[in-house]
C-alpha cells in the first residue's frame, strides 16, 4: 500500500512543480544533424555490422533468458522517437513476466524486485540494449542522439519543460551524450531529467560526426554504471 502511496505522491508533485529553466533550441538548430547522409550511413553501417558480428553473443543471452523462466526473450515498449512519432523500441527482457498487463512503473534501480538475477547483470552490462540495433537499422533510432524514454515519462515530464520535446527534433540514440555523461538511470526528481535535458539539448547544439565518433568510442571503452 505504502508504494502505491509514495508513486501517486510522486506523481502529483511532477503535476504541480514549477517549471525548471532550460534553454531551448534556437530555430534550426537541429537540422544538421537530423538531415546528415553521413550519420545515416554511419548508423547503416554500424547497426549491420554490429548485428553480424554480435550475433553469437546474441544467441547465447537469448537462450539463457528463455532457460530462466520460459518467458518470452524480448522486450518491447512505446517509445518516442524522431517528432514525437512513437515507436517500439527492442530490449532483451530483464524482468520477470507478470501475470497480467500492469501500468507502466518507472524501474527502481537495480533492486527492484521485478528485475531477474540475470537481468540485473543484463542491465549493469547494458547489453539489454543490444536489440536496439534493430530500430537503428529501421531509421527508428541512430547509434547517437538522446535516449528515448516511454511515452508515460514523456507525459509527465513534457508540461514541466518548455524546451522537453525538442529533444525528439533528431532522432533517439542508442547511446548518448547524457550516458556518457553520467546522466543516466531511472529518473527519481526533477532535477534528474533537467540534467538529462541539458546533456541532450548541449549534443544537438554541439553535433558535429566527430563529436558521435567521440561518444561511441567512449561508450564502449568507458561504460558508465547504471541503467
Amino acid at each position: 500500500m505504502s508504494i502505491h502511496v509514495n508513486e501517486r505522491m510522486a506523481a502529483s508533485s511532477v503535476e504541480t512543480a514549477p517549471v525548471l529553466p532550460v534553454a531551448p533550441l534556437a530555430p534550426g538548430t537541429a537540422d544538421s544533424c537530423r538531415n546528415s547522409r553521413t550519420k545515416r550511413f554511419i548508423d547503416i553501417v554500424g547497426s549491420a555490422s554490429g548485428l553480424v558480428l554480435l550475433s553469437p553473443i546474441l544467441a547465447l543471452l537469448m537462450g539463457l533468458i528463455f532457460l530462466q523462466d520460459r518467458g518470452p526473450v524480448f522486450f518491447r515498449q512505446k517509445r518516442t522517437g524522431l517528432d514525437g512519432e512513437v515507436f517500439h523500441i527492442w530490449k532483451l527482457r530483464s524482468m520477470s513476466v507478470p501475470p497480467k498487463p500492469t501500468p507502466f512503473r518507472q524501474t527502481r534501480g537495480p533492486h527492484d524486485p521485478r528485475i531477474t538475477p540475470l537481468g540485473r547483470w543484463l542491465r549493469a552490462t547494458s547489453l539489454d540494449e543490444l536489440p536496439q540495433l534493430m530500430n537503428v537499422l529501421a531509421g527508428e533510432m541512430s547509434l547517437v542522439g538522446p535516449r528515448p524514454h516511454p511515452v508515460e515519462l514523456d507525459a509527465s515530464y513534457k508540461p514541466r519543460f518548455e524546451a522537453y520535446m525538442q529533444r525528439y527534433s533528431v532522432r533517439p540514440g542508442l547511446t548518448g551524450n547524457a550516458q556518457v555523461s553520467g546522466a543516466r538511470g531511472p529518473i527519481n526528481s526533477r532535477e534528474d531529467m533537467r540534467n538529462r535535458l541539458q546533456h541532450d539539448l548541449d549534443y544537438i547544439r554541439d553535433w558535429s560526426v566527430w563529436l558521435d565518433v567521440r561518444l561511441i568510442f567512449r561508450t564502449v571503452l568507458f561504460p558508465s554504471k547504471g541503467h
